[in-house]
């Protein structure tokens, strides 16, 4: 019973995260990958704060997807060239009058001869899967780098209210100002003008 149970929250959760896609900030969805979405200091604060756990559910799973494909693939792939190596083995075999003379790179010879469309073919579709699993990767990266920035943002946003704050002094007011806060400035910046 608890098994079918669990079976169901996990086809809930893999709907949810699916749908996730559709999940909008200022009217820009998940699914179109914009990278406005990853920028803290472009729209509403609280939106970003709010999105972020859905972005990061949403490309976590893509790239989870991603990384099974290119794993069964691979699989995939090694059963299909061991069967074609036994076979260019006999192949060899068959072809020669010594066969304790056969070598591994005759046999790899065979193997190639006999299916070098199907190589490239395989190789170009296991390009295709490495670089998804990439481009996703490097996405979700992004994603985990923006809570960082929410966090520093958010932050800054504070000190500068705090520090604009008409009842504090002067002096605790320019105490308050850290090396950090001007740093994290910088990053903002160069973000803003690279893009």
């Amino acid at each position: 019973m608890a098994d079918m149970a669990e079976k169901a929250v996990i086809a809930n959760v893999a709907a949810a995260c699916e749908g996730l896609g559709e999940e909008e900030l200022a009217g820009i969805s998940l699914e179109s990958a914009d990278p406005r979405l990853l920028d803290v200091t472009l729209m509403d604060l609280d939106r970003h704060v709010a999105m972020q756990p859905s972005a990061m559910a949403y490309y976590g799973s893509l790239l989870k997807d991603a990384g099974r494909r290119l794993a069964a693939f691979k699989r995939h792939c090694d059963r299909w060239e061991k069967v074609k190596m036994a076979e260019a083995r006999v192949s060899v075999e068959n072809g020669t009058s010594a066969p304790s003379k056969i070598t591994a790179s005759d046999v790899e010879a065979r193997f190639i001869v006999d299916n070098q469309a199907e190589i490239e073919k395989r190789e170009s579709q296991l390009a295709k899967l490495q670089m998804e699993n990439d481009t996703l990767s490097v996405w979700f990266e992004a994603w985990r780098q923006k809570s960082f920035s929410i966090r520093e943002h958010a932050n800054i946003t504070e000190e500068e209210r705090w520090n604009t704050n008409p009842s504090r002094s002067v002096s605790e007011k320019s105490n308050n100002r850290s090396g950090s806060l001007d740093r994290v400035r910088g990053i903002i910046s160069k973000r803003r003008q690279s893009s």
